[in-house]
């Protein structure tokens, strides 16, 4: 006797039943969000006054123990604040949402940002991936969920670093336009990513996947100019704004720079830079590869690579990454990537106290993922649009 290939018929009942169309699986994902919330906001918000004092200075106040003026001349005087104008703007509207300066309501919509993230990466993959059953996009979304979810909230809740989330999750809605073959709106997305955080400039290699070159032209078109707009104001108030790229800060002994044998003890001037161009590069490598999935993956995997401090919220962008290739990138739809990045962040947080170790962890991931993901068998997923004869 052979094993049946059917499922058994309890799977057969629950499938068709009319709540499993719905995405019930929100629901433990919803719950396990809110068990992390109530654990990462005791004691959390480490970041969150960054934010408001720099909001404060955007707007033209001086709060106490701030001589020089904000304004335009922001980046100029305060090179201290690494986030770009985007984020600014978002953290001069969520101040105002609550008391605590908006503390609790910022740690509430940073961890609903998260559960969007995911919500839009699984409705991204159905339109991306017609080949897979979506059920087994639900289920990878739900085992990814289950690991990205405790590792958001330390971003969230925890650390509060608006610029991130921001960062990652305009990224996803990029990738989520780029499906669409919206060439305007995905170079505009992009813009207010790497607008949210610098190094998701390397983000932008995603336009070079757009279907033809008029409508790579376009997306690009898009992103220069959206870039333009959020960032020649202040270097046109204040050419001394370029500072905000030379602020150094300490380098860490597990830092990813010490591993590759950097031992200067402040941030190398070539470092934000290298970040960025190595990521767009690379990812720009994927995309030639016809491996766009991957784009998001490989830069936050050089951010981590590359920075000199080991902030456990970095960590985030990496599984978020990871998600996008699961789902996307894949020849099957297995959380694979994403519980393997989960487990590096646990792992470099357990060795911690032997620094080598650490550093050699971040290195050693950031290589295996861009390897991979750049050279092994794909899903080869292509956005709306392209096939296999499109012309350049």
């Amino acid at each position: 006797m052979h094993p049946s290939a059917e499922p058994p018929g309890w799977a057969v009942t629950v499938r068709a039943s009319r709540w499993y169309g719905l995405p019930w699986h929100y629901v433990p994902l919803a719950a396990w969000a809110a068990k992390w919330f109530s654990v990462q906001a005791r004691g959390g918000a480490h970041s969150w006054h960054l934010f408001v004092l720099a909001a404060k200075l955007f707007i033209g106040e001086q709060p106490a123990a701030t001589a020089a003026a904000g304004g335009l001349h922001l980046y100029a005087h305060y090179p201290q604040y690494q986030f770009g104008p985007v984020t600014l703007i978002a953290a001069v509207v969520v101040r105002l949402l609550g008391p605590d300066e908006g503390l609790v309501a910022g740690q509430v919509l940073m961890t609903l940002c998260g559960l969007l993230l995911l919500f839009v990466a699984e409705r991204t993959a159905r339109v991306a991936r017609p080949d897979l059953d979506p059920d087994q996009i639900r289920w990878t979304v739900l085992g990814a969920g289950a690991v990205f979810v405790p590792v958001w909230s330390i971003l969230a809740v925890s650390f509060m670093h608006l610029d991130d989330v921001l960062a990652l999750l305009l990224g996803v809605f990029a990738v989520r336009a780029l499906v669409r073959g919206q060439a305007a709106m995905t170079g505009l997305l992009l813009a207010l990513s790497a607008g949210a955080k610098p190094w998701a400039f390397g983000f932008m290699a995603l336009l070079l996947a757009l279907p033809g070159r008029d409508r790579r032209w376009t997306g690009l078109a898009w992103a220069a100019g959206a870039t333009a707009v959020l960032w020649a104001p202040f270097l046109l108030a204040d050419p001394g704004s370029v500072a905000a790229a030379r602020f150094g800060i300490r380098n860490v002994a597990d830092s990813g720079l010490r591993a590759l044998g950097v031992n200067s003890p402040t941030t190398p001037r070539w470092d934000r830079p290298a970040q960025i161009l190595l990521g767009l590069g690379l990812a720009a490598l994927a995309v030639w590869r016809g491996r766009w999935p991957a784009v998001l993956l490989i830069c936050t995997a050089v951010r981590i690579a590359l920075d000199p401090n080991d902030y456990p919220y970095y960590d985030a962008g990496l599984v978020a990454g990871a998600v996008i290739w699961d789902l996307m990138g894949a020849r099957r739809a297995v959380p694979a990537w994403s519980l393997a990045a989960a487990a590096m962040f646990w792992g470099w947080t357990a060795v911690g106290g032997d620094g080598l170790l650490a550093g050699d962890l971040r290195v050693g991931f950031a290589i295996a993922a861009a390897a991979y993901t750049i050279v092994a068998p794909a899903g080869l997923a292509r956005p709306a649009g392209i096939s296999p004869e499109t012309p350049g």
